[in-house]
């Protein structure tokens, strides 16, 4: 009696606690979560978008499958893979439990959920220095994927699908996998970027510069439309790119400072004739001789026979040295360093989160006591550098009537791929009357309309510009100085569209070097109908 008593005492203790069990929310949650098996088929990020609303990434086409082995599914997934995988994803499909699969082509059959999807980045990938690249674990580093990491993590697509599994993690027969897709598809970050115009601009420049870079910029709005920078390197073989210390291909030249020259004459034209007045600059006239004396200092000009008398257009196509010295220093090194300052020399661009344009370096006010420090600021020499994007800047404030435009990279973010919610455009500044500036569109125009030597002169449109070999003070291994060839100019001339800067790195002699690039990148840019 007694054994009989305890063992209903321990059966009816034993009864309660299956109750509990049974009945637990928690533990039929656990039961539950045990026995459905979740695929995560895609996890992208945001798009990045030209200002078309172009993709500038994810282009292209590989298909990733859920894959839920069947009987009747097994020779399908089979033909969809190359034959040197077919063994291994046999093996897959033998033990009957689910998995991912990429193919290059879609697959039908059933139990099996293919989704298109892309890689990242392609070999020869558009904007790379601007874009830039993730690390292992898909966060952005560089360019724009660092600089909207937050966004583009958040709202690219995932897609999920899940299945009711048996005890040997097998599909149960009759119960269809849950698919569940996120609803960010389209979501991005929108360039200022035009596609077009950048692949243009990207094979021009692999084809005729080494070392350098290109920028194209929007003269009235400050948006950059291009910017490369040669040479190029892809993405998806970061390593070779690292490992390349003598061209250092993952330098982004359009944003760093480098010696300017004589594309810095347009700011002391512009300090000129807001200072001595437009009537005396364009009136003077001075011979050069090859060279001119300062102080003790002798200042020698590209043409060592001289170009004899010339007056301000002269000046301006022959890109004369001792002209502008003199004009510098008639107009003063207060008001030429103001001009200077005036025109954002020295200023760093803040383009978006960790993007910025370095702003390279003036004299101080200090320096330009001595008369040579002066003379060399005239005409863009000694402590004075600035990046291509810089240039161009000040090139557009000469289109578009005086206004210093604060360059941008990134109009706004879209959630699905065509509305976008654009960001506030910065406000420019004024740095010189319009007059003056009309006055320096003539004289640019005039130098490339008037000089076929330049080779700035395109085919199909007109424009005006001005070229420069920068001396940098650097020298290579037999002894001669390294110097900067550049080409900043406009077009068309008449009423421009389009700033373009060029940089040839160590490449000097700008006629030859960057004016032949600028009239290729002018052309092409008219042959899209842009």
């Amino acid at each position: 009696m007694a054994v009989f008593a305890a063992f209903c005492v321990g059966m009816a203790g034993l009864s309660v606690r299956l109750y509990s069990l049974t009945t637990s929310d928690g533990l039929m949650q656990t039961a539950q979560s045990q026995r459905v098996y979740t695929l995560q088929v895609l996890d992208e990020r945001g798009m990045i978008y030209d200002c078309g609303m172009q993709p500038l990434v994810a282009e292209g086409e590989r298909y990733l499958s859920a894959v839920y082995p069947t009987p009747g599914n097994q020779q399908a997934v089979l033909d969809a893979v190359p034959e040197e995988r077919r063994e291994a994803v046999a093996e897959l499909l033998e033990t009957g439990r689910p998995f991912t699969l990429e193919t290059d082509r879609p697959v039908e059959a059933e139990m099996v959920y293919c989704f298109q999807a892309a890689d990242r980045y392609a070999e020869a990938q558009t904007a790379a220095h601007l874009i830039g690249y993730l690390d292992y674990e898909g966060n952005g580093v560089t360019g724009i994927e660092a600089a909207c990491d937050e966004f583009l993590s958040a709202h690219g697509r995932e897609v999920e699908v899940s299945a009711t599994l048996n005890a040997l993690q097998q599909v149960i027969p009759g119960l269809e996998p849950e698919v569940r897709m996120s609803e960010d598809a389209g979501a991005g970050v929108v360039l200022t970027i035009d596609k077009e115009i950048q692949q243009c601009v990207e094979t021009i420049g692999g084809e005729m510069l080494e070392k350098g870079a290109i920028v194209v910029l929007n003269p009235y709005s400050g948006q950059i439309k291009a910017a490369a920078s040669f040479p190029a390197y892809s993405p998806l073989y970061l390593e070779e790119a690292v490992a390349d210390a003598e061209n250092s291909p993952m330098i982004n030249r359009a944003f760093l400072p480098y010696s300017v020259g004589s594309t810095f004459k347009v700011v002391t034209a512009a300090a000129a004739l807001e200072t001595l007045g437009s009537e005396y600059c364009l009136t003077r006239e001075y011979e050069c001789v090859g060279y001119i004396d300062v102080l003790d200092q002798r200042f020698h000009c590209h043409d060592r026979a001289g170009h004899g008398e010339l007056d301000l257009f002269g000046a301006v196509k022959e890109s004369c040295n001792p002209w502008f010295i003199g004009l510098g220093l008639e107009t003063g090194g207060e008001a030429l360093l103001r001009k200077t300052v005036q025109f954002g020399f020295g200023e760093e661009i803040r383009l978006a989160d960790g993007i910025t344009v370095q702003g390279g370096s003036i004299p101080a006010a200090s320096d330009l006591i001595n008369p040579a420090a002066v003379a060399n600021l005239s005409f863009g020499q000694g402590n004075l550098s600035a990046s291509p994007v810089q240039i161009a800047r000040m090139m557009a404030a000469v289109v578009n009537g005086g206004e210093l435009v604060a360059p941008t990279l990134v109009v706004g973010t879209t959630l699905d791929g065509e509305s976008i919610d654009v960001l506030p455009r910065p406000v420019g500044e004024k740095v010189m009357k319009e007059s003056t500036a009309r006055q320096l569109q003539l004289l640019l125009s005039y130098a490339v309309m008037a000089d076929d030597s330049s080779g700035a002169l395109p085919e199909t449109v007109t424009a005006g510009g001005k070229t420069a070999t920068a001396q940098t003070g650097r020298f290579d291994e037999e002894g001669d100085e390294l110097e900067e060839g550049w080409f900043a100019g406009f077009f068309p001339a008449e009423d421009p569209r389009y700033v373009v800067v060029v940089l040839a790195e160590n490449e000097g002699f700008g006629n030859s070097t960057a004016a032949p690039v600028f009239a290729a990148v002018a052309d092409g840019i008219a042959a899209l109908g842009k």
